[in-house]
C-alpha cells in the first residue's frame, strides 16, 4: 500500500503497532487499521480484477514466526477492519522450523487449513524480502486455494541500499492521492 522508509514516520508506525503497550498500541493499531480499511474500500476491486476473479471470499494474514501468540495484524484484520472482518479465517500456521529458514522463500515455512478453490486475500504488515508472503502464498495454493493476492501495509526500504534512493526520489515526485492505484494507471474512486 505504501513505502515504509527506514527512520521515517510510516516505518516507525509499523514498528510501534507491534512493539508498544497501552494506549500507544491501540493508537497505532487503529491508525493502521483505518489505512487498510480505506485502501481496501477503494482498491480491493482493482486487485480482484487484476487477478481475473470476481472477489476474495476469504481473507487471512501472514502469521508471526517470532513466537508472538496474538499477532496485532491478525487482530486488525479479524476484529477492527470492517472490510475484512466477516471474511477473515485463521488458515496459516508456522512450521516448527519456520525461524530457521531465515530469509528464504519456502513452501514448508507455513501449513494451511484445507481450501476448496476459494480466492484468498492474504494480508501482511511489512515486505522486506517478500519471503514470508511468498511462503504463505505457496502454502495456501498447496492447500487448495484458487487465486491468492497479497496486500502489504508497508514496503520497507532503506535509502542507503543500492539505487533505492533514486527510486524513492522518483516516488516522491508523484503527488499522494487515495485514488491513485498501483494496478490502474489512472485515478478512480
Amino acid at each position: 500500500m505504501s513505502l515504509a522508509l527506514k527512520n521515517e514516520q510510516y516505518a516507525n508506525e509499523l514498528w510501534r503497532y507491534k512493539n508498544t503497550a497501552g494506549p500507544q498500541r491501540q493508537y497505532f493499531r487503529m491508525g493502521l487499521a483505518a489505512v487498510l480499511w480505506r485502501f481496501l474500500a477503494l482498491h480491493e476491486g482493482c486487485v480482484a480484477a487484476h487477478c481475473a476473479v470476481p472477489g476474495f471470499g476469504v481473507v487471512t494474514t501472514v502469521p508471526s514466526t517470532s513466537g508472538r501468540d496474538d499477532h496485532p495484524l491478525r487482530t486488525m484484520v479479524a476484529d477492527m477492519v470492517g472490510a475484512t472482518r466477516d471474511r477473515h479465517r485463521d488458515l496459516l500456521t508456522p512450521a516448527p522450523n519456520a525461524t530457521s529458514l531465515g530469509r528464504t522463500a519456502s513452501p514448508s515455512r507455513y501449513t494451511s487449513s484445507a481450501l476448496w478453490g476459494e480466492n484468498v486475500l492474504l494480508i501482511d504488515d511489512t515486505w522486506t524480502t517478500g519471503h514470508h508472503a511468498q511462503s504463505a502464498t505457496a502454502a495456501l495454493k498447496a492447500s487448495g486455494a484458487g487465486s491468492v493476492a497479497v496486500v502489504v501495509l508497508g514496503r520497507h526500504l532503506n535509502t542507503t541500499y543500492g539505487d533505492t534512493a533514486t527510486h524513492v526520489e522518483q516516488a516522491r515526485l508523484r503527488r499522494f492521492s487515495w485514488d491513485a492505484c498501483a494496478l490502474r494507471p489512472w485515478s478512480h474512486g
